[in-house]
């Protein structure tokens, strides 16, 4: 079975050559990493990285700090992409059931084995096509991995809508022992405050990058909830930090923030945009 592209055309390009020369613009773009490679590092090995999920033309050249930067580090063979579940169709933490996923840059295929291994060990993994029919923030982050990753690979979407700290460390717990079967990276599709003054949202989102960074997760729940940020991703993001403290003593890095308001000259209700990456050890 074959998940086809639900947000091709709204998200992002539903043709490949125009997708692929937006990807190349938002690379070359003001906000995007060309030009800036000097303040990337080439890590050996990552634990992952978080992306944006919104429209390309609002998020795409943040999500290519985190895309590029991946592709600089060793190949992997599984890429785990854990998306929330915006809509809340389906199981809480929901795999695919698809065999690949279809984007206009070609098929991807699905982990098969990896998602049977999860299904079949963590009760809290449930294969439903449901919840990943139409929701897009796994989906948005496939042609990026298309354009970016100079080696074939496999994923595992999953999507989540039961966003709790308990939930997110079960989460890292499964993608840990997967980790002993397969080489693999972690992507985190979040975007940060939505729908605030940008000075707010500038502000609330730093608080929270810095628990991220710092590996705290316990402290990033509750600046969330005292803060109020409406980061709609959390237990992907926590479950990355929780998977990379398990492999390493580095802490994560800030690669780009930004927010939509640079793009659409709102800058009374922004949604906020952060490319960030958990480097294991470096060359």
């Amino acid at each position: 079975m074959v998940r086809k592209a639900a947000v091709a055309g709204y998200f992002y390009p539903g043709r490949e050559r125009e997708l692929r020369q937006m990807i190349k613009e938002l690379f070359y773009s003001e906000a995007g990493p060309h030009g800036k490679e000097e303040e990337l590092t080439k890590w050996k090995e990552v634990s992952g990285v978080v992306s944006p999920h919104a429209g390309y033309i609002y998020s795409g050249a943040v999500a290519c700090w985190s895309f590029y930067s991946l592709s600089l580090a060793s190949p992997v063979d599984t890429i785990v992409i854990i998306g929330p579940n915006h809509r809340g169709a389906g199981k809480r933490v929901a795999l695919s059931d698809a065999d690949f996923w279809e984007t206009p840059l070609g098929e991807v295929a699905v982990d098969l084995e990896a998602v049977e291994f999860l299904a079949s060990h963590y009760p809290l993994f449930s294969p439903d096509s449901r919840a990943h029919q139409l929701e897009h923030s796994v989906e948005v982050q496939i042609p990026f991995l298309q354009y970016f990753l100079p080696y074939p690979f496999q994923i595992v979407p999953v999507t989540v809508w039961d966003q709790t700290l308990e939930v997110a460390l079960e989460i890292s717990q499964a993608v840990q022992e997967l980790s002993r079967k397969r080489k693999i990276a972690v992507v985190a599709s979040s975007d940060f405050s939505h729908y605030e003054p940008a000075r707010v949202a500038e502000a609330k989102d730093s608080h929270a990058i810095s628990c991220i960074v710092s590996l705290q997760s316990e402290e990033f729940y509750r600046v969330i909830r005292r803060e109020n940020i409406s980061i709609c991703g959390p237990a992907g993001i926590a479950a990355l930090m929780e998977y990379h403290k398990r492999r390493s003593q580095e802490e994560g890095k800030l690669l780009f923030y930004s927010h939509s308001g640079k793009v659409s000259g709102d800058y009374q209700e922004v949604v906020g945009y952060a490319s960030l990456i958990f480097p294991v050890t470096a060359e």
